[in-house]
């Protein structure tokens, strides 16, 4: 739900909480203000009946269906009192009875005293809680209206530079040098924001920049002293009168200098990955490449005794960088003969959904999600980097594709869909 939705929205719920108070007050101001017209049009009538007698008027003329003028003798002081009451009697125009408004009070005229009663209809609560609630009512659903097509026309036009920021935001890329070019606006807090956000990705480029240069530099420059050190390594392995333990020290300093060089190697392409350097995006013949590596890992599969079987279908089509395809195909290959067993056996099939890889081995000692995470060896003293899985997720990550990992009776199934 966007902005301007939510906004008008919130408007609308205020309105209704507004207009649902306003109701009860203007139901109440409504029926206190009818009765008080009532009492009114009562007493005004009360003055013409008791005028009317003063002046002679015969008092069978002056009763009707709302007036009732009985002569009294013996009367009490409160008899005086003029009260106000409500009653049921019929209506004038209505074949039913209705709520009335009745004056009674006793009045000396002309040295004798009567008993006038004065009635009035009287507009009964539920027709005034009716008529409240259908104008509210109306008014309601016509402001909601109102409110609801001007918030879009107007919101809209007042968030254009918002959404525009949005926009160059959402196609910002630290990789391009050309700087964020943010819209300016009459709206102050807009343009605080743009200021903002121009400060924060001109030092995200420049961090950026800095990052990728270390790394490029660090794996490059660390490359020469590694090499010098094997070679020098090497060159000590070939002086005479060297001990046997000696020699295993050698090879044990080679082989960790050889692990180091492959580290390196592998987290410089994590982070080439990450940061989308490998945007060489075309279609490209998948099946091809999982051909050529199979042909490139044969030999090695055949000298742990493992038996290679393929199911490959023809022209498998995938939009991916060429370079990053065969990098994927060639871990997952390298995985499936370093995590075997002697004379077990891999089976890679290929179709337009999926590539599966299987092949015997012994279950992993970690859970299978973490297999995906950096530094996660299926098996310790195997050589891997534990970092093989991790190249294939993020891969399978920039491209779209799922990967998921499975071991069952004694086979490791690994599935990339695409």
């Amino acid at each position: 739900m966007n902005l301007i939705v939510k906004t008008t929205l919130f408007y609308l719920v205020v309105a209704l909480l507004v207009f649902s108070i306003g109701g009860v007050v203007t139901y109440h101001m409504v029926k206190k203000e009818v009765q008080k017209e009532t009492d009114y049009d009562l007493r005004y009538n009360f003055k013409q009946i008791v005028k009317a007698i003063e002046a002679g008027a015969p008092i069978e003329l002056l009763i009707d269906d709302r007036v009732n003028i009985i002569p009294v003798v013996n009367i009490l002081p409160q008899d005086t009192l003029r009260v106000y009451a409500d009653t049921l009697a019929s209506h004038p125009y209505l074949d039913r009875e209705e709520r009335q408004r009745m004056l009674t009070s006793t009045e000396e005229i002309n040295g004798k005293f009567y008993r006038i009663t004065a009635m009035d209809v009287f507009i009964e609560s539920d027709d005034i809680y009716e008529g409240v609630v259908n104008v509210m009512l109306w008014l309601f659903l016509f402001l909601g209206a109102t409110l609801f097509i001007l918030s879009f026309l107007i919101t809209r036009r007042l968030f254009q530079p918002f959404q525009r920021t949005l926009e160059k935001i959402r196609t910002f890329n630290l990789k391009k040098e050309a700087s964020l070019q943010l819209p300016k606006s009459s709206t102050r807090e807009f343009n605080m924001l743009n200021t903002f956000l121009s400060q924060m990705t001109t030092k995200a480029r420049r961090d950026y920049v800095s990052v990728k240069e270390f790394s490029e530099n660090a794996s490059h420059e660390m490359q020469t002293p590694l090499a010098i050190a094997r070679g020098k390594l090497e060159l000590l392995m070939e002086t005479e009168g060297l001990s046997t333990e000696q020699i295993q020290l050698i090879e044990s300093a080679q082989l960790s200098l050889r692990k180091l060089s492959r580290l390196g190697e592998a987290l410089g392409l994590l982070t080439k990955i990450e940061n989308e350097e490998f945007s060489t995006l075309q279609t490209i013949d998948f099946s091809k490449i999982v051909k050529s590596c199979i042909e490139n890992f044969e030999e090695l599969a055949a000298l742990q005794n493992l038996e290679f079987k393929s199911e490959i279908a023809e022209e498998v089509q995938l939009k991916i960088d060429p370079l990053l395809a065969d990098i994927l195909v060639a871990n997952l290959i390298k995985n499936t003969i370093r995590h075997n067993i002697e004379n077990g056996w891999i089976d890679v099939q290929l179709n337009s959904q999926e590539l599966t890889l299987k092949n015997t081995g012994k279950a992993p000692t970690v859970a299978p999600a973490q297999l995906f995470e950096r530094f996660q060896k299926s098996q310790s003293g195997n050589g891997s980097l534990g970092l093989g899985l991790a190249i294939v997720k993020k891969i399978c990550e920039v491209n779209n594709f799922e990967v998921a990992y499975h071991f069952e009776e004694g086979v490791h199934h690994i599935t990339v869909k695409f």
